[in-house]
């Protein structure tokens, strides 16, 4: 990932230029402070024609940028300006080269039908798509005021959870009842679509919206068949304000409502203000100055002392990072970290958080001073990252620091979602002698059973749960669980967030091994933090990894965890002797179809199937010898996956039974399987079809038709695979792009972006050592069996595809000027492209050269001295404007039009090229080293003023000015001269020449 930040300018609603950040200076030297943005940038008179503030266009747009020639995202957002007046921030990033962007461009007229046809619709809902949306509001809006009118979004908590644990399958039938839900319910919207995955937004009228009975919309039921599952939903709300806002600004004003009802602790729904804007101009702000202000140290690790419950002595400390700018003042880690989260760049700040902690840690060593553990957190994206795990390892490894003076904080959902891989590495930390701490405990996943699942040292509980010990007995009954369950396991315990005296004597009492908060220590530099430490020698105590197990113990700690949690499996106990039953939860309970009955002392198989007898299919009857066993089973309509246990309860022998229904998984991993097979018979031609797993950074396989792929085998990891590929590429350039596009890293964070395909065009060597084009491509797939990213990778040869016969022509006649010739020979392949070439190269209104193909004459310039070039001439019509402001700008364009015909045949009798520069401006380029210059522009001075624009009744004479140089380092150096020698010619009025 690239360390720039965004390039960003702002303009006040003259669009002049208020500020610059320093990318964007970098990318565009010419704007100036205090200048209009469109003069600096296009030297126009005007807004350039696609600019999004100009059209009123809100939310990211993807543009060409005529001057780099790349295709740029845009993003305008409106701020409120220090003088209290209204300006717009644009951010702008490159998204790729215009190649890269056309591989996903329709490539003929029957593609672009075909996607035209299901652009407005969704093929899940049946419903509009957002594009469907905008259209059907707009109509709407041209019919009525849609200031009666507000737009709802609601989209699902934890909906990727729930397609793990019900397949993808049930996961499409909950979207679409939510869809039909909403839709028919007494919101009656007007327009009803889905934006996209779990977001689904409504046009609803604002008599009709009512906040009361909003909460029945965010919990809903869903049944299938026995499950009986809880949706939360969450919205966000704009009551429309203005009829001149556009549709697109609307949508983005109430995704900024939900995303502050995703934020909030308490409630489901909010309603836009401007704070709401505001934040968003902030989260602009802070991507913007992310990378500055961590090489300017801007960012400061800050320290909190963890101490210990018993007698309050430090025994470690957590790092915290607090942000100061100097222009945004003092930044909240609750604002820019959920942004860098969303943006992929918090582990470039875990990273820089990880160096300074041991910075400081090795400093204390070095100066023979005692000092504590400092835990370090780590989300879920450091997994993903192989610097972040790589260095890790590194510094643990220099032998600097004891071991245990550097431990990591995970969240309960890292854990959880991220299952095997990170396990693995939590793993490897421990054996480095770190401690590992399951941050926030109550607020994620919340499963105990993870405790004993994964390397955990340390359990946080989280501050949700302080805050309630003084008001809510329930609330101090499951701390008091927690702490007895975790140190069964030999798990110790942190308080988070303690404030009162109250709370910590409540966690005294039932023996919380330490705690954390403002009670005691709030977070400190690490200038105060060290003199807290030196002044505290005496007392610290650094914290031990275990714990002691309770002497004599009659709990039967694992089935004690086997019935606290486990979130979405259904949990039975009986008695094997007679099969009846001692314990069901409420999930094995909705399973029998009559859950309100009474089930202790009934035999299982009459309580859950209605049988006489024992089933076929019992659990029990598998367990052999054995006193623990993984059992798979099937009733005919449904599979379970089960964990099975012989244990002691209250002295008697039962058998504990958990698990889940796998049915849709099987579903899935069959899809999976037929997704493999699909892929594979597709293919033609292939040169080699590779299969990886991104998870576990693993090579499965290697085959196809190719002899060359064929020959890679047993690969350590991902990266050596891509790279023996990439060996294929003939150039080395060629080669290290192909490694960039799909080394692992690559193909991951694609996949975080819901991307599930890549696609790349290279040249490539064959087993005949031929050179040929090749499409690349990658399908990233989910494998339900574990939950493991997959990537199966194969080539193509597309050498004959009409797309690189246009390339191979280009390269035969290289070198040659008539473009006529070659548009010919390569006609059919660009006859898609050539009247958008065109438009490119020749301005439209003028018919002459547009200021693109200046730009790339004056780029051959500078490395290729132009000496056909005699003189240089820059030429401006006299009073533009006030032919526009008199006869309006229609009139204008027909006098642009008409000076466009006149200098293009002036131009060809004369052999000068003529470039529209902007406005009304133009440059024109002489050739002809014999003409009298000064014939020339007296001529040509006289054929404008021969020109009569006829727009209604009035008659519109123009004259101009000329500025001339035949003097110069090069041709750029000319058009300077030849401009401030314009100018020199109007300051001595109309119809004038100046020569410099």
């Amino acid at each position: 990932m690239s360390n720039k930040s965004s390039g960003v300018y702002v303009i006040d609603e003259n669009y002049n230029i208020v500020s610059c950040n320093q990318t964007i200076l970098e990318l565009y030297p010419q704007l100036q402070k205090g200048k209009k943005c469109y003069k600096c940038l296009m030297n126009l008179d005007a807004p350039c024609p696609p600019c999004p503030v100009a059209n009123h266009i809100n939310g990211p747009q993807t543009y060409m940028d005529p001057i780099r020639g790349i295709y740029e995202t845009v993003d305008a957002v409106e701020m409120v300006l220090e003088d209290g007046s209204t300006g717009h921030a644009l951010v702008l990033s490159t998204v790729g080269e215009s190649e890269t962007v056309s591989v996903s461009l329709p490539k003929s007229r029957a593609e672009l039908n075909r996607l035209l046809e299901h652009e407005y619709y969704d093929s899940l809902t049946g419903g509009y798509s957002r594009k469907g949306f905008i259209r059907e509001t707009e109509m709407l809006f041209d019919r009525e005021d849609p200031c009666d009118f507000a737009m709802i979004i609601f989209d699902l908590r934890n909906f990727k959870a729930m397609n793990e644990i019900f397949g993808f399958e049930s996961g499409d039938q909950i979207l679409l009842y939510i869809f039909e839900t909403l839709k028919n319910s007494w919101l009656n919207p007007a327009v009803s679509a889905r934006l996209e995955s779990d977001w689904f937004i409504f046009l609803v009228r604002k008599n009709v919206l009512d906040l009361s009975r909003l909460e029945d919309l965010l919990n809903l039921q869903w049944t299938n068949g026995f499950r009986n599952v809880h949706l939360q939903l969450r919205c966000g709300i704009y009551a429309i304000e203005s009829s001149g806002d556009s549709v697109t600004k609307m949508i983005d004003r109430t995704i900024l409502a939900k995303d502050a009802a995703d934020q909030r602790e308490t409630g489901s729904f909010a309603i836009f203000d401007s704070k709401m804007q505001t934040s968003y101009v902030n989260r602009a702000g802070i991507l913007s100055y992310f990378q500055s202000s961590m090489q300017k140290n801007e960012l400061k690790v800050y320290f909190q002392p963890v101490v210990r419950c018993s007698d309050g002595r430090i025994c470690s400390a957590e790092a915290l990072i607090r942000w100061k700018h100097p222009d945004m003042g003092v930044i909240s880690p609750g604002d820019f970290i959920p942004a860098l989260e969303k943006y992929g760049l918090i582990s470039q700040l875990d990273h820089f958080v990880l160096k300074k902690v041991y910075e400081f840690q090795e400093s204390m060593q070095k100066a023979g001073l005692k000092y504590v553990p400092v835990s370090i957190n780590l989300s879920r994206q450091d997994f993903y990252n192989d610097k972040m795990m790589d260095d890790i390892f590194s510094f643990g490894l220099r032998n600097i620091l004891p071991k245990g003076m550097i431990h990591y904080e995970v969240t309960e959902t890292s854990v959880a979602v991220l299952r095997e891989n990170c396990s693995y590495y939590l793993s490897q930390f421990r054996k480095n002698g770190s401690s590992i701490l399951l941050d926030d405990f109550g607020t994620g996943y919340s499963s105990l059973g993870m405790i004993g699942n994964f390397p955990i040292d340390i359990v946080k509980i989280d501050k949700s749960f302080i805050d309630q010990i003084e008001s809510q007995p329930a609330t101090r009954s499951i701390i008091h669980a927690i702490i007895d369950v975790c140190h069964g396991l030999g798990v110790k315990v942190v308080a988070e967030g303690t404030e009162t005296e109250q709370q910590v004597d409540f966690l005294r009492r039932n023996n919380c091994d330490y705690t954390q908060g403002y009670y005691f220590y709030h977070p400190m530099s690490e200038e105060d933090y060290r003199n807290l430490i030196v002044s505290s020698q005496e007392t610290l105590i650094p914290e031990s990894r275990a714990v002691e197990m309770p002497a004599g113990s009659k709990t039967d700690l694992y089935n004690l965890l086997d019935l606290i949690d486990h979130s979405g499996q259904f949990i039975q106990v009986c008695h094997p002797e007679d099969y009846s039953m001692v314990y069901a939860n409420e999930m094995t309970l909705n399973i029998s179809g009559h859950p309100n009955e009474p089930y202790q002392g009934k035999k299982c198989y009459e309580y859950m199937l209605g049988l006489n007898a024992p089933c076929g299919h019992c659990p029990l009857k598998k367990m052999g010898d054995k006193t623990e066993k993984e059992i798979e089973t099937d009733d005919g309509e449904h599979v379970f996956r089960l964990k099975a246990r012989i244990a002691m309860w209250n002295g008697k022998k039962v058998f504990i039974e958990y698990g889940r229904d796998i049915t849709d998984t099987k579903l899935t991993q069959s899809r999976y399987t037929g997704q493999i097979r699909s892929i594979l018979e597709a293919l033609p031609d292939g040169q080699g079809v590779f299969h990886m797993d991104l998870t576990a950074d693993k090579w499965i396989s290697s085959g196809g038709h190719a002899q060359n792929a064929r020959d890679i085998q047993n690969m350590e990891d991902v990266d050596s695979v891509i790279r023996r590929i990439a060996s294929f590429v003939p150039a080395p350039e060629g080669q290290k792009e192909f490694f960039r596009i799909f080394c692992r890293d690559a193909q991951l964070k694609a996949y975080l972006n819901h991307q599930h395909q890549i696609v790349h065009e290279t040249k490539s060597y064959y087993d005949d050592r031929s050179i040929r084009w090749s499409r690349i491509t990658t399908h990233l797939i989910d494998n339900p069996s574990n939950g493991h990213v997959e990537s199966i990778l194969y080539g193509v040869d597309i050498s004959r595809e009409a797309k690189h016969v246009e390339e191979l022509e280009m390269e035969r006649l290289h070198g040659k000027q008539e473009k006529e010739i070659l548009k010919k020979q390569v006609k059919a392949a660009m006859e898609m492209y050539s009247k958008a070439d065109h438009d490119r190269r020749y301005d439209f209104l003028t018919g002459i050269y547009s200021r693109l193909t200046l730009y790339e004459f004056l780029k051959k310039d500078d490395t290729e001295p132009a000496k056909q070039i005699s003189a240089v001439m820059m030429l401006d019509l006299d009073d533009f404007k006030m032919i526009n402001d008199k006869y309006g700008h229609a009139a204008g364009d027909q006098c642009l039009s008409a000076l466009g015909r006149t200098l293009l045949n002036f131009g060809v009798s004369r052999t000068i090229d003529f470039y529209r520069f902007g406005g009304d401006e133009f440059v024109g380029l002489v050739r002809n080293h014999d003409a009298d210059i000064a014939t020339l522009v007296s001529d040509l001075l006289n054929e404008i003023r021969k020109l009569h624009v006829v727009c209604g009744d009035a008659d519109i004479p123009l004259t101009a000015c000329i500025g001339v140089t035949k003097n110069g380092i090069n041709c750029q150096d000319m058009i300077n001269r030849a401009d401030q020698a314009m100018y020199l010619a109007k300051h001595n009025g109309k119809n004038q020449t100046y020569t410099i």
